[in-house]
């Protein structure tokens, strides 16, 4: 090093203390993932297992406009109930356990100016989540998991002429889509499935391009909310607020699916992408809280079968003087009530 005067910049050494040892992160809390409010969790006592799914037309099987076949008239023997039993069958699910690790030498943590070890294991967690999120994803966009009737084009859909980023007050592209998909969960649910239970899920793109489309400005227009929509006023108790959404869209609950994951490696041109694609918006069923019971009866579309969740640990390796954390899971999701699911295609 080259010798200089004393100077304002040059008699001490720099440091961390000298930002209040500022530290500046991008780090999102993993309960506030989205998936968390379109899926189910049930809490899986084994990683293999079957659950029971039942069909449900016996519960409103009337083959007669009078209902003869349940007619019993005085005297006469009772009606016989033999072909009156509804069918089930059981299906398989298996877990698969998952870690997301990282290790840091020793000297490193002793000497970091912030506890670098839970900084490192938040990041594992929100990488959990990510993986959690793109893998609920996968099951309920996988076509072949659907209802084949469930899998809906948008451009088929009667009366739809266009896409629904660039739907008009006139078209209504979206209206009549979300219309049509609400029709077929009622058809094949025999309208078991509370409409207050339905959500439709997009994507942030998806959602700045319905916030500027004229057939959302107009429904918008319409809304006794919507003067508290411009002002902010609904900002604390609707997330949409962000992208200029309600949080119902045509009495549908609206959740804008905002995970990002990163598709490159370190040091790398950083590449990211959203986990849900912008033209496959779908609608799923998700009743009552995050946690299901296991045994217990669902209309969930997506359920989470957990076998492990979240589990954090760190290990002091003393004879290499580091230390190794990770974060392990133990799940599989499955689209258990297709049912109740619509996926919607070439939105955009």
């Amino acid at each position: 090093m080259t010798a200089v005067l004393p100077g304002g910049n040059n008699t001490f050494v720099p440091s961390h203390e000298a930002s209040g040892k500022l530290v500046i992160d991008y780090s999102r809390n993993v309960k506030k993932f989205d998936v968390n409010k379109y899926t189910q969790i049930v809490k899986a006592p084994k990683s293999i297992g079957y659950y029971l799914k039942c069909t449900i037309d016996e519960g409103g099987r009337i083959l007669d406009d009078t209902a003869l076949d349940a007619l019993w008239n005085d005297g006469d023997n009772a009606p016989g109930g033999r072909d009156g039993t509804s069918e089930h069958e059981y299906k398989a699910f298996q877990t698969a356990r998952r870690q997301w690790a990282f290790t840091i030498g020793d000297k490193a943590v002793d000497q970091a100016t912030w506890d670098v070890v839970a900084q490192n294991a938040q990041r594992k967690a929100q990488q959990a989540m990510t993986a959690r999120t793109m893998l609920a994803l996968n099951a309920m966009l996988t076509t072949g998991n659907h209802i084949s009737s469930h899998v809906v084009d948008i451009s088929a859909v009667s009366g739809n002429t266009g896409t629904w980023a660039a739907s008009t007050s006139n078209r209504q592209d979206i209206k009549r889509s979300l219309n049509t998909a609400r029709e077929l969960i009622l058809d094949d649910t025999l309208a078991a499935v509370d409409i207050d239970d339905l959500y439709l899920v997009i994507n942030s793109t998806l959602a700045r391009q319905l916030a500027e489309c004229q057939e959302i400005v107009e429904y918008i227009k319409g809304s006794p909310d919507a003067l508290a929509q411009v002002r902010g006023d609904l900002r604390t108790s609707n997330q949409n607020s962000f992208y200029g959404l309600p949080s119902q869209l045509y009495g549908l609950n609206l959740i804008v699916e905002k995970t990002r994951r990163v598709t490159s490696r370190k040091r790398a041109t950083s590449t990211k992408s959203q986990v849900l694609p912008t033209a496959t918006p779908f609608i799923c069923a998700r009743p009552g809280s995050l946690e299901g019971t296991y045994g217990a009866p669902s209309f969930s579309s997506l359920t989470c079968f957990m076998y492990e969740e979240m589990t954090a640990e760190t290990k002091k390796d003393k004879d290499n003087r580091r230390t190794s954390g990770r974060v392990v899971e133990d799940y599989v999701y499955i689209l258990t009530a297709p049912e109740t699911a619509v996926m919607f295609q070439n939105a955009v």
